[in-house]
């Protein structure tokens, strides 16, 4: 028989993590919820949620190719998979440098890559896109995966590097004594066996340049929206499309929902591990 205070602590403890669940998708649920009702119903006070006005005409709107919710996405698409791949590669690579190889001013390299994060974006948006404009990169999907690699580099290195360094020393030396070079090393051993944590890391760069909307919003103009612009300009001088800003901000959802799901044993495998190793 459990004891009444191991029950009652149990019962808080579920209590409070589905009050936590709860507040957590509140607002997604409105969210959806509110999507499929007009203009007329949620401008009403009080909203008029009358379950005979559900219509999917805002889903239907949002599609219209003047305000561009469709390229928007593609446009998300391809930056935030170019991101997050090149951001993989590169980073897992000078990670795995930091973490093993015997580089001079290691900790001083450390430091920079973590100072980068220390800037706030505001203070850096001039500069950078005076730089953009000379380079004739602004609205162009090169020039935006560059910008968000700046970003989205240090905290992949930083990620990765903890990883790397609870890596066996022992399965890299048995590699190196079979005559393995640091390269090979890395890529036949190492990285098959941190499988999880890349996982993990990849969908969190891919979130993050797919959110992101600062610099968007400043190094776009019309070819290279995103969906986060896309969704922003269902809000006008005077008037705001509610339903259909909302409708657009579920479908912006459903990749990295979909992702999350495909993914969900890698990116709680590699949070798990990262829990242990910490």
């Amino acid at each position: 028989m459990i004891p009444y205070g191991r029950s009652l602590k149990r019962f808080l403890i579920r209590l409070g993590l589905a009050t936590f669940a709860l507040l957590a998708l509140s607002p997604v649920l409105w969210g959806v919820v509110t999507s499929l009702y007009p203009l007329s119903s949620l401008t009403s006070r009080p909203p008029d949620l009358n379950p005979a006005n559900l219509t999917i005409e805002n889903y239907i709107l949002v599609f219209d190719t003047s305000r561009g919710l469709f390229s928007g996405l593609v446009n998300s698409f391809i930056i935030a998979f170019f991101t997050s791949a090149v951001g993989l590669v590169v980073g897992s690579a000078a990670a795995y440098a930091l973490a093993r190889l015997n580089i001079p001013g290691r900790n001083q390299i450390l430091l920079m890559i973590l100072a980068t994060q220390m800037f706030p974006g505001i203070v850096i948006a001039i500069p950078l896109f005076l730089v953009m404009s000379r380079l004739d990169l602004v609205d162009t999907h090169f020039g935006l995966i560059m910008v968000y690699l700046s970003f989205i580099l240090p905290i992949v290195i930083w990620i990765l590097k903890g990883f790397f360094e609870s890596v066996p020393m022992e399965l890299e030396r048995a590699a190196a004594v079979d005559g393995a070079t640091p390269l090979q090393t890395f890529q036949f051993v190492v990285l098959p066996i941190s499988l999880p944590p890349l996982f993990a890391t990849g969908v969190f760069a891919f979130i993050e340049s797919w959110n992101e909307f600062f610099f968007a919003i400043i190094l776009t103009r019309i070819n290279v929206k995103t969906a986060p612009i896309a969704i922003a300009e269902f809000s006008g001088q005077y008037t705001t499309l509610y339903g259909q800003m909302l409708a657009s901000a579920v479908l912006a959802s459903i990749p990295v929902v979909v992702l999350a799901i495909i993914f969900r044993r890698f990116i709680l495998e590699g949070f798990v591990e990262g829990a242990i190793k910490a």
